[in-house]
């Protein structure tokens, strides 16, 4: 009795303790995921261009109604990157998937220092499954942490964080590609790049020359997707 009263017990511990709200980041489709800059590190992503859109979906294996959470990006951190819910203000409906139940809500969270969302499951019929959609863009180079809590949390429960790098998207048309490579070879073996506009940013790494390693950095993100609106 004693014994399964202990095998009773642990499972009983173990439901408990993966029972949570998640996130998953993807690029713009919301389909692909980005890869983490290492394997064995959790929620450092792999660098993304700055204008680069992303999606941050929140999926539960919980069903409750009294579950909440929250995004949001803080202090210096808003400089480079930006959240958005879909739908209209002050209430997001399309940031709301069909998991999260009935009269699900996401709603602003702006004071000083932080701009984010707080994301509530509905009444009732709340499901396992994806229930919050929030869009992030990448707004300029450099490094941004984005913030997830849970039930009111004063803290964070986790950061996700991300890099932003210089565009190779030179024409700022959602994608890098032959377009883009035309701008960077008219440059190549160029040897007076100056900022701020560094040879129209094919001096990618800002050394005043377009060579060799321009051309590496360059081909990481050959035909690399950046807006919602190109899928």
């Amino acid at each position: 009795m004693k014994k399964l009263l202990l095998i009773s017990l642990f499972f009983s511990m173990a439901s408990v303790a993966v029972a949570e709200v998640s996130t998953r980041v993807s690029m713009a489709d919301g389909n692909t995921p980005l890869e983490l800059a290492d394997p064995c590190v959790p929620l450092v992503y792999r660098d993304i261009m700055a204008g680069t859109q992303l999606t941050i979906i929140l999926d539960s294996n919980l069903a409750e109604e009294s579950w909440n959470c929250a995004l949001a990006i803080t202090d210096a951190n808003r400089d480079y990157g930006v959240l958005s819910a879909r739908g209209p203000a002050p209430d997001h409906p399309n940031s709301c998937l069909p998991a999260a139940g009935l009269y699900p809500a996401v709603n602003t969270w702006l004071q000083t220092g932080i701009a984010g969302y707080y994301m509530y499951p509905g009444v009732e019929d709340v499901s396992v499954g994806d229930w919050f959609i929030i869009d992030y863009n990448a707004t300029s180079v450099g490094y941004c942490t984005v913030k997830f809590y849970e039930n009111f949390a004063p803290d964070p429960n986790r950061d996700l964080h991300f890099t932003h790098v210089v565009t190779r998207d030179f024409n700022n048309d959602g994608i890098v590609n032959f377009v883009d490579f035309d701008l960077f070879a008219s440059y190549w073996d160029a040897e007076d790049c100056n900022g701020p506009g560094w040879c129209q940013g094919a001096d990618l790494d800002n050394t005043g020359s377009v060579d060799g390693y321009d051309l590496e950095l360059f081909v990481d993100f050959w035909v690399e997707r950046t807006h919602l609106s190109w899928f």
